[in-house]
């Protein structure tokens, strides 16, 4: 499997994404905390959220070769998908930056800048997907492209953010933090639903597939049915464990429980994108 640098760059871009998503349905009641404690507790994750989009960024140059190409790339908005992925991608990572850059110099979380990284991070994952549906590969060319990779988006960024903020909210903030748990877990789960309903189409489909690559993509999640089963099996236990978190009335440490399922949902995710990038080899 030779497309590591885009298997790193679609997951981190939307894990960053899905982050900056989180936080901005999470930012009015962390706005209640006032402006100093509010404050404190979504560093982290816009640190993190920006880190994850540069590595991803950083990815995607060493699938391009070099940065000028993608300067080359780019000159084509009207007609490739890839120039408008390029394009939205840098104003993606643009708008989190400029956001966690002004949280620092001036102290505070801007609401509207969260509002427009977001949407420009959903659109994003759409141009992501249409570069792979707009092919004759049948592994890539169905509905399942665009709910894998949005559904990576809600899986992994709940966890992402609440995993970050949760453990710094303690003593008078433990239900608020039991709270965003509990929206993560719940949001987790509806990204898995929008993941095994395109799952479920595209399986129902692939018999009756008579383009070209059909064949290869059968025979590929044939020979990887295994690898399949784990990830789902791993999947499933990583979110329900934060739901258990989520739920319970003993205090534990956090911190080491969250990062520990975020890892695991990564290298799940992980595992399903090579999966997808055999499908079209």
């Amino acid at each position: 499997m030779h497309e590591w640098a885009l298997l790193i760059f679609t997951v981190c871009l939307q894990a960053a994404i899905g982050g900056t998503i989180v936080l901005l349905l999470f930012y009015k009641k962390l706005s209640n905390l006032g402006s100093e404690q509010s404050l404190q507790v979504m560093k982290l994750p816009l640190i993190v959220i920006s880190v994850l989009s540069f590595i991803g960024l950083g990815a995607s140059f060493a699938h391009l070769g070099a940065p000028e190409n993608a300067f080359n790339t780019i000159r084509h908005l009207g007609s490739s998908w890839m120039s408008r992925e390029i394009l939205v991608t840098g104003m993606f990572i643009g708008l989190i930056c400029l956001t966690t850059g002004l949280a620092f110099v001036q102290k505070k979380v801007h609401g509207w800048l969260l509002i427009t990284a977001a949407v420009a991070g959903l659109i994003d994952v759409f141009c992501m997907g249409a570069i792979y549906y707009n092919t004759l590969v049948s592994g890539w060319n169905s509905i399942n492209t665009y709910t894998s990779f949005y559904g990576t988006v809600f899986v992994l960024g709940p966890v992402l953010t609440a995993g970050l903020i949760a453990p710094s909210l303690k003593g008078q903030y433990n239900e608020l933090s039991q709270q965003l748990l509990k929206y993560a877990f719940y949001i987790s789960l509806a990204g898995i639903a929008i993941q095994l309903v395109g799952v479920a189409l595209f399986s129902s489909a692939m018999p009756d597939v008579s383009q070209i690559g059909a064949g290869n993509a059968l025979n590929a999640l044939e020979d990887y049915q295994a690898t399949v089963a784990i990830r789902w099996i791993i999947e499933f236990a990583a979110v329900l464990f934060i739901g258990y978190l989520a739920h319970s009335t003993k205090r534990m440490k956090l911190n080491y429980f969250a990062y520990g399922a975020l890892a695991v949902l990564i290298f799940a995710e992980g595992m399903s994108r090579y999966v997808f990038y055999v499908m079209g080899a």
